[in-house]
Formats: structure tokens, sequence, C-alpha cells
């Protein structure tokens, strides 16, 4: 509840969309408290239903197509399995309807679900696209618990201003990579790499170099 909720829901449509959602650091579940969720909704809601879909050369295009038909295929079958399960959907869910050349493309509307079961592919799978799942909580252990409910762990970004919820956050988020109160990044100087199903090991910096290097044992009596 102590974050910069302008600054997280700016960040948060950002995280969501970069590369049209097609991104493996792209943040895909937003678990919210209790005491801000109706505000943090309501905002995220309204941003992503008025980003502008259209060509990807335009410059004032926000939302292009995806990069494969089967991609495409894919996100829309997640979507409606998590709403045949009991998902709300909040916002799109719907391939645009487009125009020209347009109309062929593999678009799909900026989405946003909610009261997400368990076992709904948005909950437990990979979105590659812009679609979006909202989660609320009543704590941070709560938080914690579900944002390691998961398979995958490559980034997470946690949104506090209060030093004892971010050491927690820190410590406690089963995850290659903590960001606090910003979007997951990959840099050249920070180590890249996750846990679970996203991987072992780690990309860039100096452990990255090390990961191709072997290490040679010497005893000498």
């Amino acid at each position: 509840p102590s974050a910069n909720l302008n600054e997280a829901v700016a960040t948060a449509v950002k995280a969501r969309t970069m590369n049209n959602g097609q991104s493996c650091i792209a943040a895909k579940r937003f678990i919210v408290h209790e005491q801000i969720y109706d505000r943090f909704e309501s905002e995220f809601v309204a941003a992503m239903k008025s980003l502008r879909i259209g060509n990807p050369l335009d410059e004032k295009t926000e939302i292009g197509p995806l990069a494969t038909a089967q991609i495409l295929k894919d996100l829309e079958e997640q979507v409606n399995v998590s709403v045949a399960r009991g998902a709300k959907l909040l916002v799109g869910g719907q391939r645009p309807k487009l125009s020209g050349d347009l109309a062929r493309g593999n678009f799909y509307e900026p989405t946003v679900l909610a009261d997400i079961p368990k076992d709904a592919p948005a909950s437990c799978d990979e979105t590659f696209g812009p679609v979006a799942s909202l989660f609320r909580v009543r704590s941070v252990d709560e938080a914690i618990e579900l944002g390691n409910a998961t398979t995958f762990g490559l980034g997470s970004s946690a949104w506090t201003n209060d030093p004892a919820e971010r050491e927690i956050l820190i410590n406690e988020l089963n995850a290659g990579s903590v960001f606090i109160n910003g979007m997951v990044a990959s840099d050249p100087r920070l180590p890249f790499g996750g846990v679970k199903r996203s991987g072992y090991g780690r990309e860039l910096s100096y452990f990255g170099i090390r990961e191709f290097v072997n290490i040679k044992t010497v005893w000498i009596k």
C-alpha cells in the first residue's frame, strides 16, 4: 500500500506491453494489496484500453501485431479457457477490427483478466502477448506466496516504500531478479537468468563470463 500508485500503474502498462508483450521478462501477473487494488485496477484497465493499435512502423502505434499466427492462436486459447474457468474479463479479449492490410495481421487487443482461478492458463502459464492477470491479496506474505506459486522464476518487480517490506520481498521472492519500484530489465552490467523452469546459470556481467570458462583445481604438496 505504500507504493507510488501512479508510477506503479504507468510502469505496469509499459512492463506488460513492451514488444507487444512478447518478452521473457515482460510482466504477466500483477499482485496488488487489497487496500489499493480497486484504484489500481481502474487506472490500469483504463490505460490498457487507451493503447493505440496499429502499424508498427507508425510512431504513434503503441500495440503492434504478434510475431506469428500460432502465438495469436495460443494467446486466444489461454484467454478463452481462463474465462471459461471463471476469470473475469475486464477489457479486450479479442482480435481488434482493423481495415486494409492490418486486417491480416496477428493483432490482439490489450487484455486484462481478474478473479482468476489457480488452474486457469492466465494464472499458471506464460501469456506471450498483451494480456495482464490481476490478483488481489491481503498481505505481503500472501503476495509472496502467490508470486512464488509458479513453475517459472525469471524476473520479479515489487513496489513498496516500506524498508521492512522491501527486505522481505528481496529475500523471499523466488526469482532470478527482484527489481524494487522499477520494471525488470536486462543490462550487460547485471547478471541475468532465472530459477525453476526459467533455467539455471547466468549470462552477462562477471557471473556470465564465469559460465563460459572451466575452473581448474590445482593441489600441491
